[in-house]
């Protein structure tokens, strides 16, 4: 079963397409589970709790399986939870620094947005299950971000986390290029794919480059499958990035409003395209 893994709908004051739109296409292009990853800044208790009941809704209507996730700011990195329940297990988490009675698995979101030593710190900290290794929107879905994985192949409790390949869409009509694969033998619910997430039991993939990353028992030595990497020329991704860049700098030096009419004139370019 192929899934996709950070995904924002309406939810979120950034997400463009609501869980419903979310789950056709998806399930359209072949793909039969999402991690929803809602910003739960966005969300009340009240707002909260209809977003868990929608993804039921969702999940019994189209036979696409939609998992209730948040993306929490804990001490300025982003984490990611999931499946969720209520508001107040979050929020419990959130004072704490500590899991309830129902362990939640928790994966930091797009590292490379903060200092390595941070990154350590905060795992080590909150328990994490996961690291996103590899996040579409903050490093390209053409190639991989090689400087954090030497950082990370240096370090000794490599082998110790399972490593997630994230989408992090905000439109369910922008290309997937990072996704998941579970052994169809889990049972879809959330709780399910959870469990054989946080156990390792999933493959991550990149579609552009075919880079797989097998976590669980399969998994290579993390140094062994840096190698193979670096023997990559990634011309294209190289020049896409330094275009990206650029773009990225001329964004951010617009005011708000323009930022959000600019993201909806690429979006609909992008799916047209």
């Amino acid at each position: 079963m192929r899934g996709t893994f950070h995904f924002h709908s309406t939810y979120s004051h950034d997400g463009r397409s609501t869980l419903e739109e979310i789950a056709g296409r998806l399930q359209r292009t072949g793909f039969s589970f999402c991690v929803m990853t809602e910003h739960f800044e966005d969300l009340d208790a009240i707002s909260f709790e209809r977003y868990v009941r929608e993804t039921e809704e969702v999940s019994l209507k189209t036979g696409f399986l939609v998992i209730p996730g948040v993306e929490v700011r804990l001490n300025g990195l982003d984490t990611i939870f999931f499946p969720v329940r209520s508001h107040e297990e979050i929020q419990r988490f959130v004072a704490s620094g500590t899991d309830g009675a129902r362990r939640l698995v928790k994966v930091l979101a797009h590292p490379v947005r903060y200092g390595f030593d941070a990154v350590v710190k905060h795992i080590e900290r909150y328990d994490l299950d996961g690291i996103e290794l590899w996040n579409q929107q903050a490093d390209g879905g053409y190639m991989p971000p090689l400087a954090f994985f030497e950082q990370l192949g240096a370090a000794p409790w490599r082998e110790r986390y399972r490593y997630f390949f994230g989408c992090d869409l905000h439109d369910v009509n922008l290309t997937v290029d990072n996704f998941l694969v579970i052994p169809d033998t889990v049972r879809g619910t959330p709780d399910a794919i959870a469990e054989a997430l946080s156990a390792g039991n999933f493959v991550s993939r990149n579609d552009r480059t075919a880079i797989e990353y097998p976590n669980g028992a399969a998994r290579p030595d993390f140094g062994d499958w840096l190698q193979t990497l670096r023997r990559r020329s990634y011309y294209g991704g190289h020049m896409l990035r330094r275009v990206r860049r650029t773009l990225r700098a001329l964004y951010k030096m617009l005011p708000r409003d323009a930022q959000h009419s600019l993201n909806d004139v690429k979006n609909f370019v992008r799916s047209k395209v």
